[in-house]
């Protein structure tokens, strides 16, 4: 696999040659320096297959601008921005409130929604009325998370983190026996010990009669 440094050298000769015919010298070589300083900030990957579009798509013959690049290799953000939208609500109608969620297809989107206070959260601010105020918060927010770049893997719902809290809490009242929530022991527990965690049992089964 070629280094960074030899696909951007690739990409600018390939777009050099099909587009720097009217370029002077000094111009290319100030070219050549903006291409590795800004384009050279994007993966490998993406940088590969903007040269590659420019090649087939473009219309015009005079070398394309640094801005042209960047549209290419992020894409259109307003028109993005609103199928990250249509995409989230499809989630929220897929999966709900109470299971946790993902965004594998435009994962920001995750990034957005934990800023604005998590899955939960947000589903309860959603009303017909809060939601088209909701979007323009969104559309403002969703560009400048994707550009950083950072996203969760998943947003936990209401069964998880429910979950999670009881599991917290049971995993605090295990420790003094040495246990852990799997039932494996951390270390050998005295019968005296033993006796205890009975009467714990005893007495959350009581209390669940009543």
């Amino acid at each position: 696999m070629k280094s960074k440094t030899e696909t951007l050298k690739e990409c600018f000769n390939i777009l050099d040659a099909e587009f720097g015919d009217k370029l002077t010298e000094q111009q290319r070589v100030y070219k050549k320096e903006l291409f590795k300083k800004i384009i050279g900030e994007y993966p490998t990957e993406k940088i590969r297959e903007m040269a590659i579009t420019m090649i087939r798509t473009r219309k015009y013959s005079n070398f394309p601008r640094i801005g042209e690049m960047v549209e290419i290799i992020e894409g259109n953000k307003e028109e993005e921005c609103e199928m990250a939208w249509i995409y989230l609500l499809e989630r929220i109608e897929q999966t709900g409130y109470y299971q946790s969620v993902a965004f594998p297809k435009y994962p920001a989107v995750g990034a957005v929604i934990e800023v604005m206070g998590g899955w939960l959260k947000f589903l309860e601010s959603m009303t017909k009325d809060q939601e088209v105020w909701i979007k323009k918060e969104f559309i403002k927010i969703y560009p400048v998370l994707k550009k950083r770049g950072e996203y969760p893997k998943y947003l936990p719902g209401y069964f998880e983190l429910t979950n999670n809290a009881k599991g917290y809490e049971n995993s605090k009242m295990l420790e003094r026996y040495g246990m852990t929530l799997d039932g494996k022991k951390v270390k050998k527990i005295e019968q005296k010990k033993l006796q205890e965690v009975i009467q714990d049992v005893k007495q959350i089964e009581n209390k669940q009669k009543f």
